[in-house]
């Protein structure tokens, strides 16, 4: 029994480790999005990149958005989660959320949505 409550209390840390380290990501990648938009004037392809499920959800707002803005702040702390939890419980869903980060990556850039951003 004391040994599930040690896997436990790792799997724990390891998912607040992750989401600290998310958050540190969180920063620099939202400045690179916004020195590569340019204040409108620039290219959206580093924000496509980093950013796909905001630039989606844009979309459907039709602007950049407290919604997108919202899913962007939070999208690296909960990556970190994820990727924490998985690597202290030895489980591989790390390239499940790769495909999925992928997948969105990929239909923001497939031109089946309109041109903003």
């Amino acid at each position: 029994m004391a040994q599930s409550n040690s896997v436990a209390r790792r799997t724990r840390l390891g998912t607040w480790r992750g989401v600290g380290i998310g958050t540190l990501v969180t920063g620099p990648a939202i400045l690179a999005a916004i020195m590569s938009g340019g204040a409108g004037h620039g290219s959206y392809i580093t924000a496509r990149l980093l950013f796909p499920f905001s630039i989606l959800i844009s979309q459907l707002e039709g602007s950049i958005g407290p919604v997108a803005m919202g899913v962007g702040l939070l999208q690296f702390p909960l990556y970190g989660a994820l990727i924490g939890r998985t690597v202290t419980a030895k489980i591989s869903s790390i390239f499940l959320l790769a495909t999925a980060h992928l997948v969105a990556v990929l239909v923001s850039f497939s031109g089946l949505l309109s041109e903003f951003p």
